[in-house]
């Protein structure tokens, strides 16, 4: 479910790429789909979970190790199934 669809690119907007942040959102996720009962990561859980860091008192925010956390990233929209083109085929020689 993480890797189908619109949602890798949901979850790299996300968190820019960044693993730690990454884990926390699903960490996060998780524990809120099983607090909720919904018991399922989808979007929409995604986008309501806020990324908690913990404890970054010994994080020096200056120097760059304080991540910066994108907001309100809305969740993927449902596109319409892709329609497949024909096969390019040859015609018979005669």
């Amino acid at each position: 479910m993480l890797t189908t669809g619109e949602m890798p690119e949901y979850l790299f907007d996300r968190t820019r790429g960044v693993v730690g942040l990454l884990r926390r959102l699903i960490e996060d996720g998780c524990t809120e789909a099983i607090l909720t009962g919904e018991e399922r990561l989808t979007p929409e859980l995604l986008a309501k979970t806020t990324i908690h860091l913990g404890n970054l008192d010994d994080l020096d925010p200056g120097a760059g190790e304080v991540p910066d956390i994108p907001q309100n990233t809305a969740p993927p929209t449902k596109s319409k199934p892709r329609r497949r083109r024909g096969r390019n085929t040859v015609g018979s020689r005669t």
